[in-house]
């Protein structure tokens, strides 16, 4: 058979006409202005507790009651469809685990113009709430992301000075005499358990076999400081 019969007639590529563009454009306008007033709104205080890992976080409640006054204001409406959704072997204490992927559109109510973007969130529960976080998760991601949401829950911060910093003498040089024994800070603990969000059976084996330690909380000062740096170096 000749080659030629085999080929096929390239499609025309349709451009965007220019009412496309203004209505493209429109959105943007209106995603940039929630942006705005989010910054101007400056570090939101995190108004949940999570009592099983002990680390303050910005709640689902919180994301949907922000959200529905913003995109209420602005004229945008979000629709949420489950494009995927599968499971996984969770840990000991918390079998479960699943993971959802969400289709998040995003519609100007003005013009009917759409962009659609898709996120995918991880849960683990010891229950049947696996599936719900896992959807939590997406929902925020595809929030924070979209519109530069600040928490202050980035692990990466360090605005606090450790108290782990050694201290020198006029001979030696020496670290705090508590440092080695005391428990990890609070900021610490919520560095770590951000760092290994999504994978908290390495951070078990870490603790384990480096650190002859079950929990987190049982780190010294030093221990945990370790930790944090050897994981920055790592990444």
């Amino acid at each position: 058979m000749d080659n030629k019969e085999l080929q096929f007639p390239e499609l025309p590529i349709q451009k965007p006409t220019v009412d496309d563009l203004k209505k493209r454009i429109g959105l943007q306008k209106k995603k940039n202005a929630i942006r705005k007033e989010l910054n101007e709104r400056g570090i939101l205080p995190k108004g949940a507790h999570n009592d099983y890992d002990n680390y303050d976080y910005f709640s689902e409640a919180q994301y949907k009651e922000l959200f529905t006054e913003l995109f209420s204001k602005h004229g945008v409406e979000l629709i949420i469809d489950e494009a995927d959704y599968g499971t996984f072997d969770g840990t000991d204490k918390q079998p479960f685990g699943r993971v959802v992927t969400l289709a998040c559109t995003l519609i100007d109510i003005d013009t009917g113009y759409s962009e659609t973007s898709k996120h995918t969130g991880e849960g683990l529960d010891r229950g049947d709430k696996a599936g719900y976080k896992a959807t939590t998760g997406a929902i925020k991601k595809f929030l924070s992301s979209t519109f530069l949401v600040a928490t202050k829950d980035d692990p990466e911060r360090e605005d606090e000075k450790p108290a782990y910093k050694s201290t020198k003498t006029s001979k030696t040089t020496t670290k705090s005499n508590t440092s080695s024994s005391k428990k990890l800070t609070p900021k610490q603990r919520e560095l770590i358990v951000n760092m290994f969000s999504n994978d908290v059976d390495q951070l078990k084996k870490i603790l384990k076999d480096e650190y002859s330690v079950k929990k987190v909380d049982e780190l010294s000062i030093d221990s945990a400081s370790k930790l944090i740096e050897t994981y920055k170096e790592n990444r």
